[in-house]
């Protein structure tokens, strides 16, 4: 009696010559991307040939250690703008009173009273709240970020009166 199993199995399976020849494409492909990661990664002269797993780790951590110097970048990059803010703002102070000006506007925004006299003021009065600014507009809109207020407080001055608030603001407007 001839064995069940025997009967029941499958003849192998062959590879048609189209599966072959995408199967010999892949490992081309995948020959030719592994020579170009050897390129980018530094792999130290300890050895001469590599393993694919060797490769992959090697460039696995050559990514973290890439990513970790971007972040140490960008911090040391913000910290530099941060103080090149304060500076800025320091030499303005220093150079005296007679350029520094203070603008004030009233709890509804509509009144702007300055320290100089309006023979001398350079400012446009601009009524804020019924002013619309088109997207080009908006973009030449030079303000104070909320990081440099909160690093030296470049807001001149914050308060309250019986419920309505003011604040002092400089805008400036480039061209």
């Amino acid at each position: 009696m001839p064995n069940p199993r025997l009967q029941h199995s499958k003849p192998p399976r062959r590879l048609s010559r189209a599966q072959k020849h995408s199967s010999g494409s892949r490992r081309a492909h995948l020959r030719l991307c592994l020579e170009r990661l050897k390129v980018l990664i530094p792999l130290g002269p300890d050895c001469t040939r590599h393993t694919t797993l060797g490769l992959l780790n090697k460039a696995k951590a050559h990514i973290k250690k890439l990513e970790e110097a971007e972040r140490k970048s960008q911090h040391q990059l913000e910290n530099l703008e941060r103080e090149q803010r304060f500076l800025k703002r320091r030499l303005e102070q220093l150079q005296g009173p007679q350029e520094m000006e203070r603008i004030r506007m009233d709890s509804i925004g509509s009144t702007i009273s300055s320290d100089r006299s309006d023979s001398e003021r350079e400012e446009i009065e601009v009524d804020v709240e019924s002013t619309e600014f088109s997207h080009g507009e908006v973009d030449n809109i030079s303000t104070t970020s909320i990081s440099d207020i909160d690093d030296h407080s470049s807001l001149q001055s914050i308060g309250s009166d019986e419920g309505y608030s003011s604040a002092s603001v400089k805008l400036s407007f480039t061209s």
